[in-house]
């Protein structure tokens, strides 16, 4: 059933229609990384929310609004996007309700049942879904599909049922989170209320309803470091963010269109991007095993691979990508090992996994084998015949 109210469907009714095809931009998901809690907290009260006033308390009672904008930037993700998905799923920005505000973005709530308890209440919410819709789009942007099999360029029919084929990443990453498409895509011809198609009709309207975020600034070291690889028009875009503290404390860092430049008085300013950024992030970023990182990326001696160095405390890692194999980490002895084989020159070429757990201790899959490490043998390697 749907649960808007007459005057909440008469406002939708003027939201006009998008391309099931082409739900959102890329840009549309990753941007607005300029976007200030106080222009959300503007917006909110601006429509009457209940968030508007809404405090956390499983958060230090942060508001809502300051919420949404440090969980949406903790995944690089649009805070004004984590609106429209929040009024999609549980209908708290023009409701002035608090009804379903545990569940207010229907991340881990599946249809037809309750919300899974470790993703209840309304911080928790906002953190499952930016963070959700990050993995879906590091897969994406790996060459891969979507757990649920959604991809760019690839047919696919939603539950409505209307076949669709994404035309990008962020079309691709919205049908796997909510995988029918809606009333609002004229293509699709259901009248059914809700669906991706609302959520990227809601993003338009926010969107252009006022001015979000601002210039961003980028100086210092990061500056230097910028202008070295081309500032603008190089390989990093336009900065997205000003300069920002890391979540640990210690470093600084701008996030820029196309990859960021971390900062520590240690480490200096470097950049990461493309395949090894979204493998550093996966791991966890500078709070990861490999800490922060110490070089740009650099172009590997055999001119196959690409790679960038990292420090974390007196541990030293790398992430290195290949077309064929990938982005992958290496850190600690296992690396001091790879290093004393020759790298990837060595007989082992460059590894294929990141490093897990084996009984007794650590080991790391590459090309051609393996290298083990425990407290008893050190650092190991096996060569496959």
């Amino acid at each position: 059933m749907d649960p808007r109210s007459e005057e909440i469907i008469a406002l939708d009714s003027a939201l006009g229609s998008v391309d099931m095809h082409h739900l959102m931009s890329d840009a549309d998901i990753s941007g607005y990384q300029t976007v200030s809690v106080d222009q959300v907290q503007s917006f909110l009260a601006s429509k009457g929310s209940y968030l508007a006033n809404y405090r956390d308390p499983a958060f230090g009672n942060k508001t809502a609004a300051t919420l949404i904008v440090e969980r949406a930037r903790a995944f690089t993700i649009n805070p004004v996007y984590i609106l429209a998905r929040i009024e999609t799923e549980s209908g708290l920005i023009r409701s002035g309700k608090s009804t379903n505000l545990a569940k207010a973005t229907g991340c881990g709530c599946p249809d037809g049942s309750g919300c899974d308890s470790q993703y209840t209440g309304f911080g928790r919410q906002v953190e499952c879904s930016a963070k959700t819709f990050r993995n879906y789009l590091r897969d994406l942007e790996a060459g891969r599909p979507t757990l649920s099999g959604w991809k760019a360029g690839v047919s696919k029919n939603t539950l409505d049922p209307c076949t669709v084929r994404p035309a990008n990443n962020a079309t691709a990453a919205l049908y796997t989170y909510t995988p029918w498409v809606g009333a609002y895509a004229t293509q699709c011809g259901t009248s059914q209320w809700g669906g991706s198609s609302l959520v990227a009709a809601l993003y338009r309207e926010f969107r252009d309803s006022r001015q979000w975020g601002g210039p961003c600034t980028v100086g210092g070291d990061i500056l230097v470091r910028y202008n070295q690889i081309g500032g603008a028009g190089g390989v990093l875009g336009a900065c997205t963010t000003s300069e920002l503290t890391t979540p640990d404390g210690v470093g600084r860092f701008n996030h820029f269109q196309n990859g960021s430049i971390y900062w520590t008085p240690e480490t200096k300013a470097w950049e990461v991007h493309g395949l090894i950024r979204a493998r550093w992030e996966a791991l966890g970023w500078e709070t990861g095993p490999l800490g922060y990182p110490t070089t740009g990326e650099t172009a590997t001696p055999d001119g196959v691979g690409r790679y960038n160095h990292f420090k974390k405390g007196n541990s030293l890692g790398s992430i290195y990508w290949t077309p064929a194999t990938g982005a992958w980490e290496v850190h600690g002895r296992i690396r001091d090992k790879w290093a004393e084989l020759g790298w990837e020159k060595s007989a082992l070429g460059y590894p294929v996994s990141d490093e897990y757990a084996v009984t007794g201790g650590r080991e790391s899959e590459f090309q051609k084998g393996f290298i083990t490490f425990t407290a008893s043998t050190g650092a190991l390697s096996v060569r496959m015949k």
